[in-house]
């Protein structure tokens, strides 16, 4: 959804990418496994939003450091380690991410952050519901939250000012924002999004529930030729809508 075709994607989906082509030539033994199982353990104790993550629960949450450029077969330029936990009435997440050229000016609730640095979370709890969900915090702390009924029912434009689904999140940045001309380290995400939010798909799942999801990157760097995207899903292209692709991630106790 970036650059000059962006525009044409800003109507349909949040998020959405240009579509590449997979180069045959990195067709190869070596080439990058499916990363597409993971698990969301209960939290012990409570958690504070503060992007810091450094509760006990989070030292035993499952680390997801899978982020890849699935459909070129390689590694990202940077990398990304995630978490997530769950109690009665929150999903957690948290995402240490390494980042040299920080870069965030998307303000407000249900912008653009797409146009920045961010992390982005894809939920599709039911196999028999066309329902999804998107979420994404950019490096200033802007969020986005979506609830798409379908893929087909219109994207950002026709539900971005409907939706208000009460995620919390908060950032902490290793660097300075916004200057590219020194390099930074890199930025932390932590943030938690009520059951209620997935009211139109079950709400809270149980222990042992199977939801599909994606955890997702967008880093720009003035050293990179391109936005460079990275995700946990083994997408055979780069749209981070494609659910087909998707990972599992299983709630356990």
């Amino acid at each position: 959804m970036r650059m000059a075709v962006c525009l044409t994607c800003l109507s349909m989906m949040a998020g959405c990418v240009e579509r590449e082509t997979v180069n045959e030539e990195s067709d190869r033994p070596d080439a990058l496994p499916p990363a597409s199982i993971a698990e969301c353990r209960r939290a012990k104790g409570p958690i504070k939003i503060d992007g810091i993550a450094d509760e006990e629960s989070w030292k035993d949450a499952q680390e997801i450091s899978s982020f890849d450029v699935h459909w070129q077969r390689r590694k990202p330029k940077t990398a990304t380690k995630a978490r997530l936990l769950y109690d009665d009435d929150n999903l957690y997440f948290t995402a240490e991410m390494e980042d040299a050229d920080l870069y965030a000016d998307i303000k407000g609730h249900n912008g653009m952050p797409w146009l920045n640095d961010v992390f982005e979370l894809f939920f599709k709890p039911a196999d028999n519901k066309l329902t999804y969900y998107e979420f994404q915090v950019n490096a200033a702390n802007a969020q986005l939250e979506l609830l798409f009924p379908s893929r087909g029912a219109g994207g950002w434009q026709r539900f971005a000012p409907l939706t208000k689904l009460g995620m919390e999140s908060a950032v902490v940045l290793r660097g300075t924002l916004n200057n590219w001309e020194d390099k930074d380290e890199g930025w932390t995400v932590e943030g938690r999004i009520p059951w209620t939010a997935f009211k139109a798909s079950g709400g809270r799942p149980k222990p042992g529930t199977k939801w599909k999801f994606n955890l997702c990157r967008y880093d720009y760097s003035v050293v990179f030729d391109r936005p460079e995207l990275s995700c946990t899903a083994p997408l055979t292209v780069s749209d981070f809508h494609r659910y087909e692709d998707y990972g599992e991630l299983t709630f356990v106790k």
